[in-house]
């Protein structure tokens, strides 16, 4: 299953509490300053519905992830699991 790590700090909050509302995400934690949100079967965000400006945009995968990138621009994030 495709997760993203978030780190728990106010600039990534909007993306934790609109994964809380999405039927297909499960958000945990906070645990070791770092949410988890993983989704089946695939996860997929956009920058405007987040109200992130560009620079906190580019910075979300920073707490790494499980998976493969398969859309990333200014505009989508998308994640899918992992092929072997």
């Amino acid at each position: 299953m495709p997760a993203i790590f978030v780190l728990n700090v106010p600039e990534f909050l909007p993306l934790v509490e609109f994964a809380r509302k999405q039927a297909d995400c499960k958000v945990d934690g906070p645990r070791l300053g770092y949410f988890r949100i993983s989704g089946s079967p695939s996860l997929s965000f956009k920058r405007k519905e987040l109200g992130f400006k560009p620079a906190v945009w580019h910075g979300a995968l920073t707490g790494g992830l499980v998976g493969r990138i398969t859309h990333f621009d200014n505009d989508t994030l998308s994640i899918a699991e992992a092929t072997s």
